[in-house]
């Protein structure tokens, strides 16, 4: 129950009732997607549920946070595109033997588009920009000869910008604006640079596709799951159980870690009723698990000149004393970090509740302890 760690599917997916059906039309109609939201908010839950429950579509899945330049992008890329021609484990085959891997491409008759791929290969990627593109024909033609309409993810997409340069977003979109055999699903955390490439009238990628953004999850169904669950279980609760679910913000992640925390106490423990106490208790318990990970956001902001101090003034509602372009250029680079979101002009919040909790301490060293001062979680 309530499961943590990995994408959720199955009986353990909850909620996203609008958002799936959504999709699913998306990916049928062979419409480009965008999908945005702040890290660990579900979207790779959302398109695994759909994949492994729709057996009709077949998909590539790349993270580009794995990839440490445009030639590793590209080696994961072909390597999945290859397996549906029927080249399993492509570049250990071509490792092992260029001539039995050129074989095997011209037995599966994709034109030349494999000899292609070696001659890029035989002697070390000369221009891993030329490669890189040539592994998106790839994807290409091998869904139109095979008739696939292969999905390709596209996960942490605005990364791209990381192991490149803003030009190949132009490049890119030259060569997939003629793909007819792909559907392509970028998925994307930072939501201003996401944004940027596909809401900005100067991107290559201005309206190539259609743009969903993920809250969190609904209130109302996560609430009616959690009380089905614990009804099982024959453990009461009052209304403190839905006020911990208001603070959590439908936060899929930690929402999740919350309740399974609870969940297995109350089992462990035997408890006969979850109120305000117990889900206080859970609440700063799983919050000190996130510690570390927390303490790292922060650290990267006191790295950064005056971005620890606004941070700190939007979690704790005050000003910071700086002129309006030093703050413009800080509130652009928050968001760019991922860590906050402008939600009307001139007023941000933090993206990450717990996050918000960790710099509303009055003191930091309660951290230390094993109570945390939470201002937003009461009756």
């Amino acid at each position: 129950m309530f499961k943590t760690g990995s994408p959720v599917k199955g009986n353990d997916f909850i909620d996203r009732k609008k958002h799936l059906p959504i999709f699913k039309a998306y990916l049928e109609n062979n419409q480009h997607v965008m999908i945005k939201a702040p890290r660990r908010f579900g979207k790779t839950s959302l398109i695994k549920q759909v994949f492994e429950h729709e057996k009709s579509f077949n998909y590539i899945y790349v993270d580009l946070r794995r990839a440490t330049n445009l030639t590793s992008l590209a080696n994961q890329i072909l390597e999945k595109a290859y397996s549906f021609a029927g080249v399993e484990n492509f570049m250990e085959q071509f490792k092992k033997s260029i001539t039995g891997l050129l074989k095997t491409i011209q037995s599966i008759k994709i034109d030349d588009i494999g000899e292609i791929t070696l001659q890029h290969l035989e002697n070390g990627v000369k221009d891993e920009r030329e490669y890189f593109l040539h592994s998106l024909d790839v994807v290409e033609k091998i869904s139109s000869k095979k008739e696939l309409n292969i999905k390709f993810v596209l996960d942490e997409f605005q990364d791209i910008l990381r192991i490149s340069d803003d030009f190949i977003l132009e490049q890119m979109r030259s060569v997939i604006q003629h793909h007819e055999a792909v559907t392509y699903v970028f998925l994307g955390s930072i939501e201003s640079i996401m944004t940027n490439i596909f809401s900005s009238k100067a991107s290559p990628f201005f309206h190539f596709a259609r743009i969903m953004s993920l809250d969190g999850l609904d209130i109302d169904e996560l609430y009616l799951y959690t009380k089905e669950v614990f009804d099982k279980q024959n453990i009461k609760y009052d209304n403190s159980l839905l006020k911990m679910l208001q603070f959590l913000q439908g936060h899929p992640d930690y929402s999740a870690q919350v309740l399974q925390a609870l969940y297995y106490k109350g089992i462990v423990e035997d408890l006969k009723m979850i109120n305000y106490e117990i889900c206080l208790e859970v609440l700063t318990q799983v919050i000190l698990e996130n510690r570390a990970y927390l303490e790292e956001l922060i650290s990267k902001t006191k790295q950064k000149k005056h971005h620890y101090e606004v941070l700190h003034s939007i979690a704790n509602g005050y000003s910071v004393e700086l002129n309006s372009k030093s703050l413009y250029n800080i509130h652009i680079s928050l968001e760019e970090m991922g860590l906050i979101k402008n939600i009307e002009r001139g007023k941000y919040v933090i993206n990450d509740i717990f996050l918000e909790v960790l710099l509303q301490q009055k003191d930091e060293g309660l951290l230390l302890e094993e109570q945390i001062y939470i201002t937003n979680f009461k009756y």
